[in-house]
């Protein structure tokens, strides 16, 4: 639809940002966590983040929840944020999404 109007692929984003925010987790110490503490398929321990990020990502985790302004991720167009989800954001079990833009 987006060969009839190019708003239907604003339409689309906003559509899928939606359901990224819905299945993701909206503080970043979670998504830290998350990614820190994860075991691989074979169940060996296969951190996704540093441990020097990590500290400091729990250390200001306050302070960076108060600038991440996710009503961003809609200024997005569907193409770029569906390339941007299928090869940049990291993703844990069952090749899940865990981050957000």
């Amino acid at each position: 639809m987006a060969i009839v109007h190019p708003d239907y692929t604003m339409l689309a984003n906003r559509i899928s940002v939606t359901a990224l925010h819905k299945r993701t987790p909206d503080d970043i110490s979670k998504v830290a966590q998350e990614l820190y503490h994860f075991v691989d398929a074979a169940g060996r321990k296969a951190n996704l983040l540093d441990e020097t990020t990590f500290k400091i990502i729990m250390y200001n985790a306050t302070a960076i929840n108060k600038r991440i302004d996710y009503t961003r991720d809609f200024n997005y167009d569907f193409f770029g944020f569906k390339t941007l989800e299928k090869y940049y954001l990291l993703r844990t079990a069952n090749k899940r999404v865990t981050e957000r833009p």
